[in-house]
């Protein structure tokens, strides 16, 4: 059934095709290879040289140390695969299937590039420029999934499917497989530097806006680590933030520009350095020509960077809204943030999504007010269970669940085990058809319970450990995530929210108002708003004192096609006959097809109305070729007495936690809780490598 109410877990934010950034030499392996597996999962020695001795960054970032002797081995052995191996491959094709078998069913994948630590690198093969990594990003996909499809046997036959609209989502989604949203995450958005100076305008940005579209892509955050002519940035804490700074100098063309929060939300906050307490950090500093001293001196935290959303960002973000694009304000200042929410409400616009973690969670309420959605990225089971707690909102407006952001190929280190207990082998996938043993690749079998998501296949394996600490209520919300995304992306592209009918209505020759025999189930939804319920029955509410349960009801046909347009709510008539009219009055016009159901032909349709203890309980309107099959016509009439929708509509009310604004969430991302070993890591980088490329600082 292509139009039915989805389930599946949503993963918001995910960079597969990684394997091209920085360089292109500074990541291990990639997603697959046309020869198979022993290339895509290569020896890194190729890369790191002998034991990894060529690759001391590397190094930081796996080990902690500049010099850590490891074995290369890629496939069969993959000795060094683990949460905390951020350079080789975590994204294989088949540990992303593994995670479609455990449940998940929409990916947002997200490609990422930073030209500033790209032109660190000595050793690289593709050039650093990021909308050009994006390009490679947007074809590489494809790529896969031709290869995926390939081995499925033939086009569209693959596991997952890259997807332009909810409606196409949708239907990929209820044949079983995941939906791929493509989305961009760089600082230098279309080519877009500097702030005091930018270098682009508002044709080049409708240029680039226009390509991307072009390409598929649907989503969008419009910086990534540093100011650019769009929008200022939220700061990175801990000393990377003073190497973050620097390169923002190098982009942007100044370091941040930082005033004392007076409110309850603010970015994070940037570290103060003195200058005996920080020597070495401003010898490093020194290397991207910024001197020991020079680095500004900010104010008392909290801090706010004092850059926000610009003409030419709110133009994007407009323009973003005008092609029903979803919006993505993760690691925006906040004022930027409270300026693109302000756009957005303007509009009442849903299509917003904040799904990583950068973003003051107490902006939150903001989002999923308008309909859109929002929750942490990633962390150990047991934290992420307490921030689910912590933030979920009692009640919304409109349909809930939730999800997480992996953020697996951006420098993010993956969930541990989890100290608490975990899983026990085998387990059950979500939605219960799949049993799930330990994973396997070539000589090594992956234990959740001790190595936690080593890669991102393992993530199945996190799922159930969610369900088994948050127990019922957290399963259902996020095995709920796909479907609420696809309702959110619905209100994007401008079909209305749910709501109730008039209290008085009449049945035409067509059907009833928005609902017309013979629409398929697009056109219905886009004439008649979302419905509360979707099934083969979709259902909306109707007002008026009496109808409190009752509902307009469209009875669709396998295909899709609306064969039954029907009501039980009060006001509504057919033909003359109101629901509750006394039954007498149609006993001689129609004819008793059994089960309470009358009928009278009039033309290529046929009225049909539902008698129960004597008063008409139902009125409706079907098509010829459904009144001839009285046994398919009473079971459509069954659906249409058992549909349901209700006149209450919930508001929006906060968790305890969310109401009292603020906090911090656990999720490890890019120096967003100040990782001292990417901290040192991204230290190291830029003292041994900017000696082999000039880089200027503006």
């Amino acid at each position: 059934m292509p139009y039915g109410r989805v389930g599946g877990i949503v993963e918001g934010h995910m960079h597969w095709m990684t394997f091209e950034y920085l360089g292109g030499n500074f990541h291990c392996g990639r997603p697959w290879h046309q020869y198979g597996i022993p290339f895509a999962l290569p020896d890194c020695s190729s890369i790191e040289g002998p034991q990894g001795a060529a690759a001391p960054t590397q190094n930081f970032l796996n080990y902690g140390a500049p010099e850590a002797p490891h074995d290369t081995s890629g496939y069969p052995k993959m000795t060094a695969w683990g949460p905390d191996n951020l350079t080789y491959e975590g994204t294989y094709w088949r540990w992303i299937q593994r995670a479609w078998l455990g449940g998940l069913r929409l990916m947002v994948m997200s490609v990422n590039e930073n030209r500033v630590l790209c032109e660190l690198q000595a050793n690289r093969k593709t050039n650093c420029d990021e909308m050009d990594t994006v390009r490679r990003g947007f074809q590489d996909i494809r790529e896969l999934q031709r290869y995926v499809d390939a081995q499925a046997g033939g086009p569209g036959k693959g596991f997952f499917q890259i997807v332009t609209n909810p409606f196409q989502a949708r239907r990929v989604i209820n044949q079983g497989k995941m939906a791929v949203v493509l989305e961009i995450e760089v600082s230098e958005l279309f080519g877009c530097q500097g702030w005091d100076q930018p270098t682009c305008d508002q044709a080049q940005v409708d240029r680039g806006l226009d390509e991307m579209y072009r390409l598929g892509v649907r989503s969008s955050l419009l910086l990534n680590k540093f100011d650019n002519p769009l929008t200022g940035v939220r700061f990175d804490s801990g000393p990377i933030g003073a190497l973050i700074n620097a390169g923002n100098r190098q982009s942007a063309g100044s370091f941040w520009s930082a005033r004392t929060c007076t409110g309850a939300l603010h970015d994070n906050t940037i570290e103060t350095f003195s200058p005996q307490g920080s020597a070495g950090l401003n010898s490093l500093l020194g290397t991207l020509g910024v001197q020991g001293g020079t680095l500004p001196a900010y104010p008392p935290a909290p801090h706010c960077n004092t850059r926000g959303l610009t003409a030419l960002g709110k133009h994007v973000i407009r323009r973003m809204m005008d092609l029903h694009m979803i919006v993505n304000p993760d690691h925006m200042s906040q004022a930027a943030v409270d300026d693109t929410l302000t756009l957005l409400e303007s509009r009442r616009y849903s299509g917003v999504i904040s799904p990583h973690g950068w973003m003051d969670p107490g902006d939150w309420p903001r989002l999923w007010k308008l309909g859109g959605m929002a929750f942490p990225g990633h962390s150990q089971a047991t934290e992420y269970v307490k921030e689910w707690q912590k933030y979920r909102p009692r009640s919304t407006p409109y349909f809930f669940g939730w999800g997480y952001g992996a953020d697996l190929g951006g420098l993010s280190n993956q969930p541990p085990p989890d100290g608490g207990g975990s899983i026990s082998y085998p387990f059950r996938s979500y939605d219960g058809s799949v049993t799930l043993g330990r994973e396997r690749t070539g000589d090594r079998t992956f234990d959740y319970t001790k190595d936690g998501v080593a890669h991102y296949g393992l993530y199945a394996d996190w799922f159930a450990d969610l369900r088994r600490l948050g127990g019922p209520a957290l399963a259902r919300d996020m095995w709920n995530g796909a479907e609420a995304y696809l309702e959110m992306w619905e209100r994007a592209e401008g079909v209305r929210s749910p709501g109730c009918a008039g209290a008085l209505r009449t049945f035409g020759s067509r059907g009833l108002g928005p609902l017309r025999l013979g629409d398929d189930w697009l056109a219905l939804l886009r004439r008649a708003g979302q419905p509360q319920q979707r099934t083969r029955a979709w259902s909306w509410c109707a007002n008026g004192r009496l109808n409190r349960r009752a509902a307009d009801v469209a009875v669709l046909s396998d295909a899709g096609r609306v064969q039954l347009v029907g009501s039980t709510a009060r006001g509504r008539s057919a033909a003359g006959i109101g629901v509750g009219a006394a039954a007498a009055r149609i006993a001689r016009t129609t004819r008793l097809l059994g089960a309470g159901v009358r009928t009278r032909l009039a033309g290529r349709v046929a009225w049909v109305y539902v008698v129960r203890r004597g008063r008409v309980r139902a009125v409706g309107l079907a098509a010829g070729s459904l009144a001839r099959r009285p046994g398919a016509l009473r079971l459509a009439v069954a659906r249409l007495l058992a549909a349901r929708a209700t006149q209450a509509q919930p508001s929006f009310e906060p968790s305890a936690a969310q109401a009292a604004s603020g906090g911090a969430l656990t999720g490890r991302t890019l120096a967003g809780t100040s990782n001292p070993r990417l901290n040192a890591a991204l230290t190291l980088l830029c003292h041994l490598q900017v000696q082999n490329v000039p880089v200027p600082v503006g």
